[in-house]
């Protein structure tokens, strides 16, 4: 599966695309994002899509106003997705999930009749995105990523016991560290300017350091001393 996405994501780069803007959401390459689609200008766009290639852009707006219809006040780096789920509820909402491909710039918009906004993009300076997709090819195990990990995984514990949430720290050692700091960086409640400078960084490390970062600065530190009495609570 992680050799067609990135073919997939190679492959596809579409000069103009449907811009979907969500506060507080970023779709990273290689990862999964669910919808929960209600408005009607939002649901045709899904409708095209699935006529279409499946491909969403998802972007951040900087406004609460409804300039977001016409890129004004909207982030210029977004996430392009493809619909890789979609079911349709009882009272007209979509549940989609779309994966993400790679980052894109918006240059401008596009000329287009539909009630939501496209744009004209590109996507220089994302190339490398696409080698996210090859997967892990070595167990996680056998990595020479301890020192990394070990800061991600207290920085984690941190958040999450300020957050009051519990994790399966087992299962979350399988995962490889950048999918980890890529699926943390899309989840954690941070702020919508926080989470596009998530989005933009520009390497795996940058990301790895400010997610790390983010997450002291967020935590309460009296709640967690680093004791193993932690990682029981946590489990």
């Amino acid at each position: 599966m992680s050799t067609h996405f990135k073919a997939l994501a190679k492959r596809t780069n579409p000069d103009t695309i449907a811009i979907f803007p969500l506060a507080g959401a970023v779709l990273l390459p290689g990862c999964e994002l669910p919808l929960n689609i209600f408005e009607p200008r939002y649901l045709n766009m899904i409708d095209d899509a699935l006529k279409g290639d499946r491909l969403i852009g998802m972007v951040q707006p900087t406004t609460d106003d409804d300039e977001r219809s016409s890129l004004e006040g909207l982030n210029k780096i977004g996430g392009l997705g493809r619909i890789m789920q979609f079911a349709e509820s009882e009272d007209d909402r979509y549940m989609v999930v779309l994966k993400g491909l790679k980052r894109f710039r918006i240059l401008d918009k596009a000329d287009t009749n539909t009630p939501y906004a496209q744009a004209r993009v590109n996507y220089e300076g994302f190339e490398a995105d696409v080698d996210v997709h090859d997967g892990p090819l070595t167990p996680e195990a056998f990595k020479t990523q301890k020192g990394e990990r070990g800061a991600l995984t207290m920085a984690m514990k941190s958040y999450a016991q300020t957050l009051g949430v519990r994790l399966d720290w087992q299962s979350l050692k399988e995962i490889p560290l950048e999918r980890l700091v890529d699926q943390a960086a899309m989840i954690s409640p941070f702020s919508s300017s926080d989470k596009q400078s998530l989005l933009e960084a520009q390497t795996h490390s940058e990301r790895r350091r400010l997610l790390i970062g983010l997450m002291h600065l967020h935590s309460d530190t009296s709640l967690y001393t680093g004791g193993s009495s932690d990682d029981t609570i946590l489990q």
